[in-house]
């Protein structure tokens, strides 16, 4: 079954096909105005107090009511013409008035031409008259200003200080705000970017408050749990800062002796890497283990170095002792240029510091 439907808004909204505006050669105007009041179609259109046209239609069009007239040929208009909405008589009958401005355009109106809505107004009607009328009669507000001046007397009388007090701060808060003007443009625009964004994200907010209802019901329901596991980690964390606290004087002292180790680690760390690849096929180098070890057997050369100096650098170093075995060596005889250099005295490439001892004594 299909229902069908139709609108009806009375006779007097039918167009008629004779008057003014009907004959063929008609011009076609459209006129956008900010309220119709009680026009309707069919109502005269008049240019000079001349009916020299009719109202065909009355509609909205991009939420402007539009008019649409049709005005017998040969009427002269400006381009730049106005139109009024006024009363025809007491009754109410209402027409639409064209009409020339005070400094009119010499290019005619164009057939199918638009007279905008800044162009257009209405005339008062008997309606809006007596309303004024009447507000007159009756007092209107007037009354009301003497209660709004004694109300207003009897706040300042007395508080001269506390509103000369007020409008000091109105001024500094003020001030302040034309200071932070651009900050807050800047918080604005940061707010639009924002709103920007999660516009963008509309699918994963939908997503959230879909998921979000749930889990705020789990909540809800393991309340009890939650409540406790709060407890509990305040414990936890009472019990462990109570321990910190009670450790805290050998925390600090086991801090500072370990800046030493550290500070040493430190100085050697350009030869770490090298170091930690012995580490694992100490006597020999990573690296060198193909051509030491071939199938089942091993390649073997070992250099001794027994002289003193060499004891000294590789024993001695960094004991209470160092330098002993190399002064006993230079006792004998021995040059010190054929020595290999003293470790403690012999500045390093890698150092930071541009050089130094390698390892201190005093460390």
């Amino acid at each position: 079954m299909v229902l069908t439907s139709c609108g009806w808004q009375g006779i007097a909204n039918v167009p008629l096909p004779v008057g003014p505006g009907s004959q063929k050669g008609s011009q076609t105007y459209y006129v956008q105005i900010p309220d119709t009041l009680a026009l309707n179609t069919n109502s005269r259109v008049r240019v000079a107090d001349v009916f020299v046209g009719t109202v065909r239609k009355i509609e909205l069009k991009d939420w402007v009511p539009t008019i649409t007239l049709s005005v017998e040929p040969g009427i002269w208009l400006p381009a730049n013409a106005t139109a009024k909405i006024g009363q025809s008589s007491l009754l109410g009958t209402q027409h639409v008035e064209l009409a020339p401005p005070a400094n009119p355009s010499p290019q005619p109106l164009k057939d199918g031409a638009t007279i905008p809505i800044s162009r257009s107004s209405s005339y008062p009607t008997v309606e809006r008259t007596l309303a004024s009328v009447a507000t007159v009669l009756r007092g209107g507000g007037i009354p009301n200003l003497e209660v709004i001046s004694t109300e207003v007397n009897n706040l300042l009388t007395g508080n001269a200080e506390q509103i000369r007090a007020f409008l000091n701060k109105l001024d500094v808060l003020t001030r302040e705000l034309n200071q932070q003007r651009n900050d807050i443009a800047r918080a604005i625009e940061s707010t639009n970017d924002l709103f920007s964004y999660i516009a963008t994200r509309n699918t994963t907010i939908d997503r959230l408050l879909v998921d979000l209802p749930p889990l705020v019901e789990y909540l809800a329901g393991a309340r009890d749990r939650v409540t406790d596991a709060v407890l509990a980690l305040g414990r936890f964390g009472k019990v462990t800062g109570d321990t910190l606290s009670a450790a805290q004087a050998d925390l600090r002292t086991n801090l500072e002796l370990l800046q030493r180790p550290l500070k040493q680690l430190g100085r050697g760390a350009p030869y770490l890497l090298d170091a930690l690849r012995m580490a694992v096929t100490n006597p020999y180098p990573l690296d060198n283990i193909p051509k030491v070890i071939r199938g089942d057997y091993i390649n073997l050369s070992l250099n001794l170095d027994l002289t003193l100096s060499t004891l000294d650098n590789g024993v001695l170093t960094g004991t209470g002792v160092s330098g002993m075995l190399r002064a006993l060596e230079q006792s004998w005889g021995r040059d010190p240029a054929t020595m290999i250099p003293d470790v403690r005295y012999t500045p390093h490439p890698n150092m930071t510091d541009g050089g130094g001892p390698f390892v201190v004594r005093d460390e």
